[in-house]
């Protein structure tokens, strides 16, 4: 499979440039991956995933405002500062909106945030629609996530998983042996960071699978919004769980002030279920029914 790498939009022709669009509107799009709402009211957009079980926002931006996060979980990603606090090296797989990328850039001009994204539509739309400019140190890379991370000759301070479609994660990046692959490629310290929905069994089959591959797992829970940020780290020791091991929130980056408040981040972490983890199905290469799981309703996520 071809790799592409795509530069600064810049470089690119003007016809691409000509497509950005101002003023309300509401388009939809069908690709080889998949169906795509882009919606605009007043300077915020959205970037939704169609399908048979409705319509998922992928990702948002205030273009009058492009640091802030408007989607809630992407403020909660951070709390991989907890784990590793100084990330030089980021690896994401899903780009969305780039909602996470802008922010990311501005607060940490020195890292390097490398994307892979399978979709080409997905990075067209969020450059004419959403107003990201991927640079030098924030390029996109399309090609499937697995494969990049299995070549990949790289180690990674973080590792962000958020590759959605139609609101649910393709089974091949939910096994025990991808994230074997992802912890192979994490720098010592480094801390693997994935965005789970927390209301049906398949939370609890990625939580089990999850802790057999990394020894320590946390937990933060978004208000109000059914997803789970967990981070993973390849270590025993030190011990993480502790919220008191976890370095004191005066100390993590100041340029992050005004963007997001990483104490309400740290208030945002949750009790593992051992229980309903212990009951879960493991999920691997061989058996992964994640479309399944995933329309198995949980009515109370807590023990």
């Amino acid at each position: 499979m071809k790799i592409r790498h795509f530069l600064p939009l810049a470089l690119f022709s003007l016809p691409l440039l000509a497509a950005e669009k101002t003023g309300d509107y509401v388009e939809s799009f069908d690709t080889t991956y998949n169906s795509l709402t882009v919606e605009r009211q007043g300077s915020v957009v959205e970037l939704r995933a169609r399908s048979r079980r409705g319509e998922f926002i992928e990702s948002a931006v205030d273009l009058n405002d492009p640091l802030k996060l408007v989607v809630a979980y992407t403020r909660t990603l951070y709390a991989g500062l907890f784990f590793q606090p100084k990330p030089q090296r980021v690896l994401m797989v899903g780009l969305g909106g780039a909602g996470f990328h802008r922010l990311f850039a501005a607060a940490y001009p020195q890292a390097f945030l490398q994307t892979v994204e399978l979709d080409p539509k997905v990075l067209e739309l969020t450059q004419t629609r959403l107003g990201f400019r991927p640079t030098d140190r924030t390029p996109v890379t399309t090609m499937d996530g697995r494969l990049y991370v299995k070549r990949s000759t790289q180690k990674w301070d973080w590792i962000i998983l958020d590759a959605f479609r139609g609101g649910f994660v393709p089974p091949h990046l939910k096994t025990q042996e991808f994230y074997r692959e992802c912890a192979g490629q994490l720098a010592d310290g480094g801390v693997f960071i994935t965005n789970l929905h927390a209301t049906t069994e398949l939370y609890y089959a990625d939580l089990k699978t999850l802790s057999s591959v990394f020894p320590q797992v946390v937990l933060f829970g978004t208000a109000g919004r059914g997803n789970v940020i967990a981070c993973a780290v390849k270590y025993k020791a030190p011990a993480v769980t502790d919220p008191a091991a976890w370095p004191a929130v005066s100390g993590l980056n100041p340029p992050l002030q005004g963007h997001l408040d990483l104490a309400d981040i740290r208030a945002e972490h949750i009790v593992w279920p051992t229980a309903k983890v212990a009951q879960a199905q493991l999920l691997t290469d061989d058996f992964a029914p994640v479309e399944f799981l995933d329309v198995v309703k949980v009515n109370d996520t807590k023990e």
